[in-house]
C-alpha cells in the first residue's frame, strides 16, 4: 500500500512520466535506425494487395505488386464493387483460368466506392513503375446516379490517406490536368480530419519499422507469405455446372435480380447535371497516357431490366450517360470495350446494379475477344 502511495504521489507521476517520454522517443528513434531493406525478390504475379498496403502506400509492398504484374507480361483489373469476388466467378477469375490467353494473368484491385479517382494518389507515388502497365478498368454508369454521383468520404478514406495525397510532387499544369479529383478530396478535409490522418501515418510509419522493416531484416524469406498469388486463385469455375448459364433458381428473370432481393428503392436515376464522374475519369485518363500506362476501359452493362418494371422513365438517363462515357473514350483516344449490349439479358444481375457470374461470363467473352483482336492487329 505504501509502495502505491509512492507511485501516485505527483513527483513520483512527473518522474515517470518524464521516463516513459523519453524511453518511447528512443524506441521510435531505434525504430528509425532498421534499414529499410528491399526483400526477396520473386517472379510470380502477385493477384492483390492487401488494403492497408494501398492506402498508406506501403513502398516495398505496392512496388512489388505492380513490378511483378509487370514481369509476367499480366493485367491489372480496377473496378468498384462489381469486380469484387463472386461465389461462382467474376469475369477476371474466368480470364485468368482460360487456356486460350496462354498464360498471360490478371491481378485485381476493387471494392464499393473505388473509383478512378481514389487510384491516382497511389499512382503517382509509383511513376517510373507503372510505364508499359497493362491495364483494364471498368466503368459502371451507376456511379453517375443521384446517390453517387459526388466523390463520398467515407470510400475516400477507406482507399486512400491524407499524407499519401498531401505527399505528392506535381507541377500547376500536371494538377490541372489530373489531379482535382483528389484536390476534391482533401478540400472536403477538415483541419481536424486532416491532423488526425497525419497521426495515424506517423503512428503507422512507427509500427512499420519494427512490423516490417525489421522482420524483413530477421527474416527475409518470410516477406513473400504476405502475398495471395494468381495461381492461388484458381478454383475451376468452368467446371461448375452453371458456369456460363442463367441460374434461375437464383435470379428473377423479369425483374432480373436475384429472387431475395427487396430492396427495389436502392435504385436511383441518373443526375444528368453533375459532371464530377466525366471529370475524374477523364482525370485518370490523362494520368494513364502521361505514365505510360496501357489502359483498356470497359463500359459496364447497366440493368435495364429492372430500369423498365420500376422506373422506366429513368431509362433514357442512363442511355445519355452511356453515351457520354463512350464519346469521351473516343475524344481522348483510348482502347474500349463496348459491354453494354449486355444490359438488357435476362439473369445478368443480382441487383439494381451488380452483374451476376452469368453477366461476368458475357463480360469475360468481351474482354477475352478484345485481347485476341488487339494481339492480332
Amino acid at each position: 500500500m505504501k509502495t502505491l502511495k509512492e507511485l501516485y504521489k505527483t513527483r513520483s507521476l512527473y518522474k515517470n512520466g518524464v521516463f516513459i517520454l523519453i524511453s518511447l522517443i528512443i524506441f521510435i528513434l531505434i525504430g528509425y535506425l532498421f534499414p529499410n531493406k528491399k526483400p526477396e525478390i520473386f517472379t510470380d504475379q502477385i493477384y492483390t494487395l492487401n488494403g492497408f498496403n494501398a492506402k498508406y502506400n506501403d513502398d516495398a509492398e505496392v512496388s512489388d505488386f505492380f513490378l511483378s504484374i509487370k514481369k509476367n507480361n499480366g493485367f491489372l483489373v480496377l473496378g468498384t464493387s462489381e469486380t469484387v469476388a463472386l461465389a461462382e466467378g467474376n469475369y477476371h477469375d474466368f480470364l485468368n483460368e482460360d487456356p486460350d490467353l496462354k498464360g498471360v494473368k490478371f491481378s485485381v484491385l476493387a471494392g464499393a466506392g473505388r473509383t478512378c479517382g481514389t487510384y491516382i494518389p497511389l499512382f503517382l507515388h509509383h511513376r517510373n513503375e507503372l510505364d508499359s502497365l497493362q491495364l483494364i478498368f471498368f466503368i459502371n454508369p451507376a456511379y453517375w446516379r443521384a446517390n453517387l454521383c459526388e466523390p463520398d468520404l467515407k470510400y475516400w478514406n477507406r482507399y486512400t490517406q491524407y499524407h499519401v495525397c498531401n505527399t505528392v510532387e506535381i507541377s500547376k499544369n500536371q494538377a490541372e490536368l489530373y489531379f482535382k479529383p483528389v484536390q476534391n478530396y482533401k478540400k472536403q478535409l477538415n483541419i481536424f480530419q486532416k491532423w488526425i490522418s497525419q497521426c495515424e501515418y506517423v503512428a503507422r510509419d512507427v509500427r512499420r519499422n519494427y512490423f516490417c522493416d525489421l522482420r524483413n531484416l530477421l527474416y527475409p524469406n518470410k516477406y513473400k507469405s504476405q502475398f495471395q498469388f494468381v495461381t492461388d486463385t484458381m478454383s475451376k469455375y468452368a467446371s461448375n455446372p452453371k458456369f456460363g448459364k442463367v441460374d434461375t433458381e437464383l435470379i428473377d428473370t423479369i425483374w432480373n435480380t436475384e429472387r431475395a432481393f427487396h430492396n427495389q428503392q436502392w435504385f436511383q436515376p441518373i443526375n444528368e447535371t453533375d459532371n464530377y464522374r466525366f471529370m475524374e475519369l477523364a482525370s485518370f485518363i490523362h494520368l494513364c497516357k502521361e505514365l505510360g500506362i496501357k489502359a483498356t476501359f470497359v463500359i459496364s452493362p447497366y440493368n435495364e431490366r429492372f430500369i423498365n418494371q420500376y422506373d422506366p422513365s429513368a431509362l433514357a438517363g442512363h442511355q445519355r450517360t452511356v453515351e457520354g462515357i463512350r464519346q469521351l473514350l473516343i475524344d481522348e483516344k483510348v482502347g474500349f470495350i463496348d459491354a453494354t449490349d449486355i444490359s438488357p439479358v435476362a439473369g445478368a444481375f443480382v441487383d439494381h446494379q451488380h452483374h451476376s457470374s452469368y453477366g461476368a461470363y458475357l463480360i469475360y467473352l468481351k474482354i477475352k475477344h478484345y485481347l485476341h483482336e488487339e494481339k492480332n492487329n
